[in-house]
């Protein structure tokens, strides 16, 4: 198949799939038209083209949002890193001129701030106009942002660039027991692969460079490598794994093709990797930017065909079931590490296990296993929960896993056990019919013996939460109330409405859900930095006190860390979220990094 065949069938499936089609079918449809890159023209560096995935610092200083180049126009997709202190105040700038009524021009016009605008300002006043943003000539709703958050350039903010594979599926950071650390994951279906990088550390108090000369390239977090050592001078790059075989692999396998969905072990040493059009689920170690490099390890072949979301079981340490260690301690009742895996033709959660080896050593004293000698890690399929609570069931895509319930309850010197103990809360996000699926994870035994199960999964407690067309991916994530506090909220991106689902587990009107509008098919969010032990005790929100670095403007906004980005897969492009309820922006789109481009020849 040409590439130009390749990108027709792409552009006919966009339009004519629903939902995440755009990158489920359609990408499966064409990817193995793809060589993996090589000649052609070289993908453009600092613009958006369809989004797939974003992921934010540990420091909020630098947000990195990976490009699938879904119809095939260049010769690879892009892994970028872009200035988020800078967007933040920007966009605060931006709230601040429309509440005010005036809002700040284009460049070269004199104001402080300099925003760069793709097309003219947003009328002033337009956050106290009552009209705003409800409706347009057609008597369609019409987001706020659209209005009183035009296009700004994104190309002003982007700090680096790499060229990847195509068909990027999502991103993700690494993250150690909730501590975001310092290199990114993303499936890549092009080459089937998991595409890696390591950025540099990032400090919350720290101010990146800015202003005409500033070497902003040297800003760590800004910076994307892949060299076995960081190397903040090296040009940005982005490395594989799984697509070749690996000598640290004593089995010598290859990762099948068509990865899509990503999720980490919870202390952040081994990823399960799903796949979207076979029975089949791959286990990579994840390594680490100071050791080495992601390695393949595993394959499992015994999964329903056609896995989609994937998420690790977050196990307590307080539990009177504890996370193993490694090696396990002897005669003590541990659970090794877990996921959760959904898939799109079977009405059914499974259940994937971890091992982080064979145990080919033999038994001890104790009548565990040692490690082999080869360490062999592997992961298992171990049980099926069905999905019973939905008319069909079938079609399940993203998935998210809670625990700030046992995390609230815990006591500072405590024996906090029960808490340890209390279940976590699951939800899903399944298509028939359109709906979030409200479950547990963890509780009593079914063998009635008094024991906690840590796993065990039961689901239908709450009924459905309806949602509108195309749920695709699911996070748990925070606002900040009107008190400054935070407030846990689980967002659904519904990619063929076009809208963002906030639902707040802890209502006891379990059919309340808020909706944002955002722009045409919306597939990944990332949010401001944010500790989930904070998002469990209602902690107040910390205020980011840096100064505004830029010749005449202002001190800082004292910004609280309240925004979330969604990045538009159809249309190229970023929105940011106001998730401060005292604000009159909340809920808002608030400013739009980059100029929606439809695909091309739609």
């Amino acid at each position: 198949m040409t590439r130009d065949v390749a990108r027709r069938l792409a552009l006919f499936l966009l339009r004519a799939s629903s939902a995440s089609a755009a990158v489920a079918v359609a990408v499966g449809a064409v990817g193995s038209c793809y060589s993996g890159g090589g000649g052609g023209t070289a993908p453009p560096a600092n613009t958006f083209y369809f989004p797939v995935g974003l992921a934010v610092s540990s420091g909020g200083n630098a947000l990195y949002a990976i490009n699938s180049d879904f119809d095939l126009q260049w010769n690879g997709g892009t892994l970028q890193s872009y200035d988020l202190f800078l967007i933040r105040l920007d966009t605060a700038a931006l709230i601040n001129a429309n509440l005010t009524g005036q809002p700040p021009r284009s460049v070269g016009s004199g104001s402080k701030y300099n925003i760069d605008f793709v097309s003219p300002p947003s009328p002033a006043n337009c956050l106290s106009n009552p009209s705003a943003g409800i409706t347009n000539t057609m008597g369609t709703r019409v987001p706020p942002g659209e209005i009183c958050a035009p296009p700004v350039q994104s190309t002003n903010y982007v700090r680096a660039s790499a060229t990847i594979g195509a068909f990027a599926t999502g991103l993700q950071i690494q993250t150690f027991d909730g501590v975001v650390g310092n290199r990114l994951f993303a499936p890549v279906r092009g080459n089937a692969s998991l595409t890696w990088a390591n950025v540099g550390k990032d400090d919350p108090s720290a101010i990146p460079p800015e202003g005409p000369g500033a070497n902003t390239g040297s800003f760590g977090p800004f910076i994307l490598s892949c060299n076995d050592t960081f190397n903040p001078k090296a040009p940005a790059c982005a490395a594989t794994a799984g697509n070749t075989v690996d000598q640290r692999d004593t089995r010598l396998v290859t990762m099948p093709g068509e990865p899509f969905g990503l999720s980490q072990t919870q202390d952040g040493t081994a990823i399960v990797v799903t796949h979207q059009t076979s029975t089949d689920s791959s286990l990579l170690l994840a390594g680490s930017p100071e050791s080495d490099p992601p390695s393949m390890q595993f394959v499992e072949t015994e999964m329903p065909n056609g896995g989609s979301g994937i998420a690790f079981i977050p196990h307590d340490p307080d539990s009177s079931v504890p996370p193993c260690t490694v090696p396990p301690k002897p005669n003590v009742k541990c659970v090794r590490p877990a996921f959760l895996e959904t898939n799109h033709g079977t009405a059914e959660l499974d259940l994937l296990r971890y091992w982080d080896d064979d145990g080919a050593g033999g038994p001890n004293d104790a009548g565990l296993f040692n490690e082999s000698s080869n360490h062999r890690p592997f992961i298992v399929r171990e049980a099926p929960t069905p999905i019973s609570t939905n008319l069909g069931g079938t079609d399940s895509r993203g998935i998210a896993i809670d625990p700030t319930p046992r995390l609230a309850c815990k006591q500072p010197g405590a024996d906090n056990r029960v808490c340890g103990d209390l279940p976590a809360r699951l939800f899903i996000a399944n298509r028939t019919p359109p709906s979030l699926i409200v479950g547990e994870v963890g509780g009593a035994s079914p063998s009635g013996d008094g024991t906690f199960d840590p796993d065990l999964v039961t689901l239908g407690g709450t009924q459905p939460i309806p949602l509108p067309a195309g749920p695709s991916n699911v996070y748990v994530a925070p606002i900040v109330d009107a008190q400054g506090n935070y407030q846990v909220r689980v967002f659904v991106v519904n990619f063929d409405s076009s809208t963002i689902s906030v639902y707040d587990p802890n209502s006891n009107n379990l059919a309340t859900v808020d909706t944002i509008y955002v722009g045409p098919g919306p597939f990944a969010m990332a949010f401001d930095p944010f500790v989930l032990a904070d998002v469990a005790a209602h902690a107040p929100v910390q205020r980011d006190k840096r100064p505004d670095p830029r010749p005449g403007a202002a001190d800082a906004h004292l910004l609280r860390y309240r925004f979330a980005y969604v990045a538009s897969f159809t249309e190229s492009f970023v929105q940011v979220i106001d998730l401060d309820q005292s604000q009159p922006t909340f809920e808002s789109v608030v400013f739009t990094l980059g100029n929606p481009t439809p695909p091309k020849g739609s």
